[in-house]
């Protein structure tokens, strides 16, 4: 019985150590310079465990008088639906100073409803990562 609970006991602080090892990757300085709250996204400890890592690009609809994200975009996706679900969760709760974010007319990327005049889009890249051995 003894062996059987160190077995549980060692796969505990195995995956402990996985978990604390996964990183997820800071936005850039370009972006944080115009942000004002920038939650990062969680790693799901279920795509730890699974071994889920992947990078993509978010584009995030920001209304420039509020400095409000309307939006996220998937630009790339990370390969994985629960890693894109993170970060859009928390990129959607990110703001940027009132004005701060220029506007752009924005032709290459699809945006339903149409872009308005009072919004833009910023291009966020996020990795999902384990450290290299």
């Amino acid at each position: 019985m003894r062996s059987l609970l160190a077995v549980a006991a060692g796969c505990t602080l195995a995956a402990s150590s996985v978990r604390a090892a996964a990183t997820v990757s800071s936005p850039p300085p370009n972006v944080t310079r115009l942000a004002v709250h920038t939650p990062r996204p969680e790693y799901p400890p279920d795509a730890v465990d699974r071994g889920i890592a992947g990078h993509g690009v978010f584009l995030l609809r920001v209304d420039i008088q509020s400095g409000r994200v309307t939006q996220v975009i998937v630009g790339l996706s990370t390969g994985s639906r629960t890693l894109d679900a993170a970060a859009i969760r928390a990129f959607s709760q990110w703001r940027f100073r009132p004005g701060a974010v220029p506007y752009r007319k924005i032709t290459s990327v699809h945006m339903s409803p149409a872009q308005g005049a009072g919004e833009t889009l910023v291009k966020v890249p996020i990795d999902f990562a384990f450290p290299k051995a």
